[in-house]
């Protein structure tokens, strides 16, 4: 237990009428609330913790305990739930009707496991009922079962009771947390919807450079870890300032998105990846490929682009070509991915060199 734990401890014991107060191994005192009392006052025990803490719990008079837990617990929005050692139900509050949609009495004879949707009840038990259960870690929203069927999301909290207290021996809280699970849901889909936007090219719906030389650092480290292939194509469309200066840049950019869904349908293998470089520039990794599975592949995709169709883009179509450089090598320490884009990329301009819409790889 930390000192959160104890002071959400304490005030739910103040809420019963029980006094409760921490103190460190030479006594001196670290938490408590108002309705503490010395440890050798009538009614109250003292447990020693394994570290030298000790807690001390004073009860006050029957009745007056009666009725402040009474007025705490039939005003509460929060569904409080007192179990016994088998966590069965001994108590349940009138907030019951509101988060589960059945009055407090039908929770009788039920576990306080059976209130949680049968997914989540070993995780409940496990965060909170088990000796290794760590408090503070791990989850603490959990669905439940209501009356009609349906669920919502709960916040749980969990205190122990002293014996003889005449509620059971745990007791516990269920807030209502629907609209924080719904609000952190929206934040996590809004924070994947920023990543996926800061990855991809807005173009061509790529991955852009910056994840471009993300993932060949990380296949070129695999590679080198597994003396596994790694191959590389660098793609440039033939050409492409003509066709610009032709049909002015915002018909070009047609044509690249075309180009790059033709690559991106082209590259269908797990693992590989087709990005946009930069321009007119594409490159494709291929994890696992050596030289000559990477040159059938560019000579696959150079052939489809030659063969598209770009009337959608203009008007009666227009040849189209693109130029590829191939690089693949088993990685070597020492060495790093960015010779593996020097060799595609030296690949590409002999490409270029060589009447272009064609296939090199330097030997």
């Amino acid at each position: 237990m930390n000192e959160a734990d104890f002071q959400a401890l304490a005030l739910l014991l103040e809420g019963c009428g029980l006094g409760f107060s921490l103190a460190d191994a030479k006594g001196r005192a670290m938490v408590s609330n108002r309705h503490h009392r010395p440890a050798a006052a009538p009614r109250a025990s003292q447990l020693t913790l394994s570290d030298g803490r000790r807690i001390v719990l004073s009860q006050r008079s029957g009745a007056e305990s009666d009725t402040r837990f009474k007025l705490l617990a039939e005003h509460s929005l929060d569904l409080i739930v007192a179990v016994d050692a088998d966590l069965a139900v001994c108590y349940a509050s009138p907030a019951t009707e509101r988060l589960l949609g059945c009055a407090p009495r039908e929770l009788n004879g039920h576990t306080l496991a059976e209130l949680f949707v049968p997914e989540d009840r070993a995780a409940f038990i496990a965060r909170h009922f088990t000796k290794s259960a760590q408090r503070g870690q791990g989850p603490d929203l959990f669905r439940v079962l209501r009356h009609d069927g349906s669920t919502m999301w709960v916040e749980a909290r969990v205190a122990s009771l002293p014996p003889g207290n005449g509620l059971g021996d745990y007791l516990v809280t269920l807030r209502d947390a629907d609209q924080r699970k719904r609000a952190e849901e929206a934040l996590g889909q809004a924070n994947a919807e920023l990543s996926a936007l800061a990855s991809t090219d807005a173009l061509t719906s790529l991955p852009n450079r910056r994840q471009f030389d993300a993932t060949l650092q990380k296949e070129w480290y695999r590679a080198l870890r597994d003396g596994a292939p790694l191959g590389l194509m660098m793609i440039d469309v033939d050409r492409f300032k003509q066709l610009n200066d032709l049909f002015g840049h915002q018909t070009g950019d047609g044509f690249l998105a075309r180009v790059g869904r033709i690559i991106r349908d082209n590259v269908r293998r797990a693992g590989d990846m087709a990005a946009r470089y930069g321009g007119e520039e594409f490159a494709v990794v291929l994890p696992g490929t050596g030289a000559s599975g990477a040159l059938e592949m560019a000579e696959h995709i150079r052939r489809a682009v030659a063969a598209a169709d770009f009337s959608a883009v203009v008007e009666g179509g227009y040849p189209l070509s693109v130029s590829i450089g191939v690089a693949a090598s088993v990685p070597l320490a020492g060495a790093g991915a960015a010779a593996l884009v020097h060799n595609a990329d030296a690949a590409l301009y002999q490409a270029k060199r060589n009447g272009r819409n064609r296939v090199e790889i330097l030997q």
